[in-house]
């Protein structure tokens, strides 16, 4: 179906009222990624459960997406919350930009505590009741209208079936998948088990919480989800002089040390007005301490945000973020080695675009990028042996 046949029927709330979604393609994202703890460096993977939807299903969620954007908009605008949530919006800058602000408020306070908080598994905790209710706040509507409970049922009371139990039913290789997977009688008779030979392998959610991570309105309905709580802990922040920003899961709030306890007390205590499945990570729940001396800034921690450190005098990149890119190098150079042969045969030119000072709109062009926001050559000092090192590993795996 092209696109202007496809605008069409999502502009028809009827046809979107009684449209039978399909389930989602549902697969693990899994990362390496290693944490210091007490001093010791440990490694783990980390895993995060993702949902695509098919093609109609994803124009229907995104033009309903852009109707929810809007409806939120005008909300945050109303209540004074523009400047205080800023993941999955449009036109805030980049992570540098929304951390130099932070780190800029932190460096601007004689004294400060910082407190960094991380909602565990947050999609999957959304509570349905709580987001149905605030969902009506912002679209201003008494009820869902048909076409609109249809979205959110979809979202709510969503299936889904793993690729990798799919790949093997219908036996093609996830690595080159067909298109489209199956045909709606493939789907009927082996997805579903009406062949009454294969059993029925879609999963269902049935809990009261959880929506799917991956769709086109996820990351809209996670933020109306949480308007009550940034309402509620913008005010008391800002009403004893603080800062407080949320980027998705992840919050953190500036205060004066002398009303740190209290205002930890009172977020926490908001974060159960959510829902029984909503949680806080204790093992990523930071507090730092700030102190100004003269015209130097001293913390008993460094705070750690949107992939960046401050430490009141320099701004560096996330140890784990940088990690990750040179183990992204690392793959990449041993596959282009084995594609190659010899390291002077290798792709040099399209690792050096996608690692290097030499491309553009790379890690390394960010990084350049966050060094001029902060105004610190923290971020670029972290890459100065990146060339170098390149060109190692080349060897190395050549050899």
């Amino acid at each position: 179906m092209d696109f202007s046949s496809a605008e069409l029927r999502v502009r028809d709330p009827r046809f979107v009222a009684s449209r039978a979604f399909w389930p989602f393609l549902g697969f693990e994202d899994r990362r390496r990624q290693f944490r210091t703890i007490a001093g010791v460096n440990r490694a783990s993977i980390k895993t995060r459960p993702i949902k695509y939807c098919s093609h109609m299903d994803g124009y229907v969620f995104g033009y309903y997406s852009k109707m929810a954007e809007d409806a939120y908009e005008h909300y945050l605008h109303l209540h004074n919350l523009s400047d205080s949530v800023i993941g999955y919006r449009r036109g805030l800058g980049s992570n540098a930009d929304m951390a130099a602000e932070v780190f800029s408020d932190i460096g601007r306070r004689r004294k400060s505590t910082v407190i960094c908080l991380d909602i565990s598994s947050f999609f999957d905790s959304i509570d349905h009741r709580a987001l149905k209710a605030n969902l009506l706040t912002v679209l201003g509507l008494n009820y869902l209208l048909p076409d609109w409970f249809a979205v959110f049922k979809a979202m709510t009371r969503y299936s889904w079936v793993d690729a990798e139990e799919l790949a093997l039913r219908l036996g093609f290789s996830r690595d080159a998948p067909p298109r489209p997977l199956c045909t709606a009688a493939e789907f009927r008779q082996k997805v579903r088990g009406g062949d009454g030979v294969n059993r029925d392998i879609i999963r269902r959610n049935f809990a009261p919480y959880g929506i799917p991570q991956g769709s086109p309105i996820s990351a809209v309905l996670s933020n109306i989800f949480m308007i009550e709580f940034d309402h509620a802990v913008r005010t008391r922040v800002v009403k004893r002089g603080g800062l407080y920003r949320r980027y998705s899961d992840d919050i953190i709030i500036v205060c004066q040390p002398s009303s740190a306890k209290a205002m930890l007390s009172f977020v926490l205590k908001e974060i159960k007005k959510l829902g029984s499945a909503i949680e806080i990570s204790e093992e990523k729940t930071e507090i730092c301490n700030f102190r100004r001396e003269g015209s130097r800034l001293f913390c008993d921690a460094a705070v750690t945000y949107l992939g960046f450190t401050f430490d009141g005098r320099r701004v560096l990149l996330r140890a784990r973020t940088l990690s990750r890119y040179y183990r992204r190098m690392t793959y990449a150079a041993r596959g282009a080695v084995r594609a190659g042969g010899q390291p002077d045969k290798t792709y040099r030119r399209k690792l050096f675009r996608e690692f290097t000072h030499l491309g553009k709109r790379n890690f390394y062009s960010y990084a350049k990028k966050a060094a001029a926001i902060f105004d610190c050559a923290g971020p670029t000092d972290q890459l100065r042996r990146h060339f170098r090192i390149l060109h190692r590993k080349l060897y190395d795996e050549g050899r």
